[in-house]
């Protein structure tokens, strides 16, 4: 049987059900995050996040550094 549960999420407290159950039904899989961000979410909030702040984290989160023009002399 299917495990889901009503969850708070801890960034915005909103609640919304988290699919553990079934993985690839869950909110979570609408979105694809780099290793850096996975990383950056799991140090600042434990537990799941509601999609809208998976989001905002993602359209926040700085990319990597641009490289480094070299001059012409």
């Amino acid at each position: 049987m299917a495990c889901h549960e009503t969850v708070t999420c801890p960034r915005c407290q909103r609640t919304f059900e988290c699919r553990v159950g079934t993985i690839l039904r869950c909110q979570c899989q609408d979105i694809s995050l780099s290793e850096e961000e996975r990383h950056f979410i799991q140090q600042q909030y434990s537990g799941c996040l509601c999609i809208d702040c998976l989001r905002e984290l993602k359209s926040g989160f700085p990319g990597p550094p641009a490289p480094l023009k070299k001059e012409h002399k």
